[in-house]
């Protein structure tokens, strides 16, 4: 729940939670639950996480998509359960396990020898880096800030270092872009480069797209098949790079010390009261939007109600750790 050696250890999830709605930041990360439905997109994406992982530690392109595959089926085996279902439904379609397969084989047989990378250091993929981080809070701890490194590499053509974060998406729009652009997460994984120090010019996002399969019959003009056959051909991928300059680091340092002690005093309170404290902590996600995607919106809606046996069947314990190694 954000605690280590009586540090208070933090990263872009819980801080970015915190600024969006003090409720959701409540339950999720200072009292660490989970609601059971977690979305197939996150856990799309945790799988090709994994594979990528196994590519980029010098695995072969069929260990990393056996890697990936094993994962994503068990985590759809635990979902469907969960939900209380025999198989996913028609609106799940760009989530089923052999459609994710295939988008990653697709993937790694386009770059297997033509990727624009090299990796640096290959047993540092999907490993935490962290700092201290100077603020003082209500709490009086000292404070760590995390964040997760996808891979670190290098560009073959220019030399230069950069921090590497897998992304996946429906589709890289314009829209997405500018958002990934600004986020916050890869002001902290710049600010921790440069604290560290790791050198770094800024972050690339290894971008690859999951989109719905298409249904058409009629006749691609690009491939000269029915839609439906090439379908696979058109998930693409994408690079975007992400700097930072002084001055965007410096306000991120400022923001983000005001979020640490605001996360400090929701901790205090969950280690008090648990999760029969929420009645007392705002929802500004009212108020920002935050609420449209959140897995929390019908809980709040019908009244953020604590008891017991409310608690158990929107909850499941899952207790968020920064520094958490994964396994693969």
């Amino acid at each position: 729940m954000g605690e280590a050696n009586g540090r208070l250890v933090v990263d872009n999830s819980i801080l970015s939670a915190t600024a969006k709605c003090s409720t959701y930041a409540y339950v999720r990360y200072a009292c660490g639950l989970n609601t059971k439905d977690e979305s197939l997109a996150l856990r799309a994406g945790s799988a090709i996480h994994v594979g990528f992982a196994v590519w980029l530690s010098g695995g072969k392109p069929a260990e990393a998509i056996r890697a990936m595959s094993e994962d994503y089926e068990h985590a759809v085996e635990l979902y469907l359960r969960k939900v209380e279902r025999e198989r996913l439904s028609a609106d799940d379609r760009r989530f089923q396990p052999e459609w994710v397969e295939a988008i990653f084989t697709q993937y790694l047989t386009r770059y297997e020898k033509k990727w624009p990378f090299k990796v640096i250091e290959p047993g540092s993929a999907e490993r935490p880096i962290s700092a201290p981080f100077e603020v003082t809070i209500p709490s009086g701890k000292e404070v760590t800030y995390v964040a997760r490194l996808d891979a670190i590499v290098r560009k073959w053509e220019s030399g230069g270092k950069w921090l590497m974060d897998h992304k996946s998406t429906k589709k890289v729009s314009e829209w997405w872009e500018a958002k990934q652009k600004t986020s916050s997460q890869f002001s902290g994984q710049m600010w921790l480069a440069r604290t560290m120090p790791l050198d770094a010019e800024g972050v690339v996002l290894n971008v690859i797209e999951v989109p719905e399969p298409h249904r058409s019959v009629n006749k691609c003009r690009d491939h000269g098949v029915s839609y439906q056959e090439c379908s696979i051909r058109h998930a693409g991928s994408t690079f975007i790079y992400v700097t930072r300059s002084e001055a965007e680091l410096e306000a991120w340092v400022f923001s983000a010390k005001k979020l640490i002690r605001k996360y400090d005093r929701l901790l205090a309170r969950a280690e008090e009261m648990g999760v029969a404290g929420v009645v007392g902590v705002p929802m500004e996600g009212r108020f920002n939007e935050g609420c449209t995607f959140c897995s929390m919106k019908e809980w709040c809606r019908l009244g953020r109600n604590v008891r017991k046996p409310a608690v158990r069947a929107t909850f499941v314990s899952d207790v968020w750790d920064p520094l958490k190694e994964t396994d693969a």
